[in-house]
């Protein structure tokens, strides 16, 4: 597992390229991107904001439980984000089809155990006060938007958005870069080159 964390990066990029290579749909856009995409820009810009100068990186550290902000709601923000992200693009580029699905479970096979790791990476650095707050912390799909009982009161200060973005700034560099491709790949008539 820890091959899959250190080349996550990596392996989503392939996830991407293999995407790209794809021809695109031909059907409207579904809205149903738009919406995933800025709530992949919202979980990602709120989790930065609340976990601080902290970041992972190419290998597993965590000073800290970030129990408080985004993360009282679930424990991983920045997982969905990608997820969000992805599915926004299969989308964007293929539509509604069967093979977008095959995208879909595709990266949910590979961030879903990511996660898990992350759980008993946690686990094993912080014990009880992690099991506490797993139990109550659901790992993607909050229960409730309100403050549920036994809810985590400890806080910190929220960065600012322009400082969270910055702090993340070479996935924003990439998800726009992404992004252009799948435009252009959409939209220009590229000259065929075989």
């Amino acid at each position: 597992m820890n091959f899959l964390y250190h080349f996550r990066g990596v392996i989503l990029g392939i996830f991407a390229v293999a995407l790209w290579a794809f021809p695109h749909s031909s059907e409207w856009i579904p809205a149903s991107a738009g919406i995933l995409a800025l709530l992949g820009i919202v979980l990602r810009v709120e989790a930065r904001r609340v976990i601080g100068e902290h970041t992972r990186g190419n290998e597993k550290a965590a000073p800290k439980l970030v129990m408080w902000g985004i993360y009282a709601k679930l424990r991983h923000p920045l997982y969905l984000s990608n997820l969000c992200f992805c599915y926004a693009f299969v989308l964007f580029h293929l539509g509604w089809q069967t093979l977008s699905f095959a995208f879909a479970m595709g990266v949910t096979l590979f961030v879903f155990p990511l996660a898990k790791a992350e759980d008993v990476f946690l686990k094993k650095k912080f014990g009880e006060r992690f099991v506490n707050w797993a139990n109550r912390t659901p790992m993607f799909f909050p229960t409730s938007f309100s403050a549920a009982q036994g809810e985590c009161t400890s806080s910190g200060v929220k960065r600012s958005v322009l400082a969270s973005v910055l702090a993340d700034r070479w996935t924003w560099v990439w998800l726009i870069f992404y992004t252009l491709l799948l435009f252009v790949r959409r939209f220009v008539e590229l000259p065929v080159l075989l």
